[in-house]
């Protein structure tokens, strides 16, 4: 799984950001799990072993002296891509063609990354720290929706609290997965989590 990291507080105080919503301080870091079950065993201690290796490598994520520079990095580009497609969204909606890509030179191949992150996870935390519900007391707010961009072929889980409650959305690429497969793994958490809540 990837998750998104806040790289608020290793950032300096800016007046001229923080006039912004869209300003956006996140980093992004794999968390590494077995895809598979122990043959034999106590399922419910093999989830919380699991769950405590999330927790160990999403704090040593947040640690990390190396976490700066690399959001740093990532952040570049990430910048560059989202300037190549603006682009692109822009000449497309004045109907200018766009121009057939470059053929790939031929060069030293990369070495084969052994894995790719099968779904983004999302903790927000507890929202109604945010929301300020008080404040406002003539408007009862009652659910939130998400939203991300969804990479293709991607699944995204959010989890968070608010009013009280504890929610989790799950979005995926329709075009990238097998209706019967999502619905059966969905179907899966929603139990575990109630199993394990309960």
């Amino acid at each position: 799984m990837y998750s998104a990291l806040n790289m608020r507080p290793n950032l300096l105080a800016d007046k001229r950001l923080n006039d912004s919503y869209w300003f956006i301080a996140i980093g992004y870091f794999n968390i590494v799990l077995p895809s598979f079950l122990p043959k034999s065993g106590d399922d419910a201690s093999t989830f919380w072993h699991r769950a405590r290796s999330a927790k160990v490598q999403s704090i040593k994520a947040a640690k990390s002296r190396m976490g700066v520079s690399r959001c740093r990095e990532m952040a570049a580009e990430r910048g560059a891509r989202a300037r190549i497609w603006a682009k692109e969204d822009d000449d497309k909606a004045a109907g200018i063609p766009n121009p057939p890509k470059p053929a790939a030179v031929a060069g030293p191949s990369k070495p084969k990354v052994p894995s790719n992150a099968l779904m983004g996870l999302s903790l927000l935390g507890n929202l109604d720290g945010m929301y300020k519900h008080a404040t406002f007391p003539e408007i009862k707010l009652h659910t939130l929706t998400t939203g991300s961009r969804q990479r293709s072929g991607g699944m995204l889980l959010f989890g968070y609290t608010f009013v009280d409650k504890l929610w989790v959305s799950f979005g995926y690429d329709e075009a990238g997965f097998e209706e019967k497969t999502v619905q059966t793994f969905w179907k899966n958490v929603i139990e575990a989590i109630n199993g394990f809540l309960s």
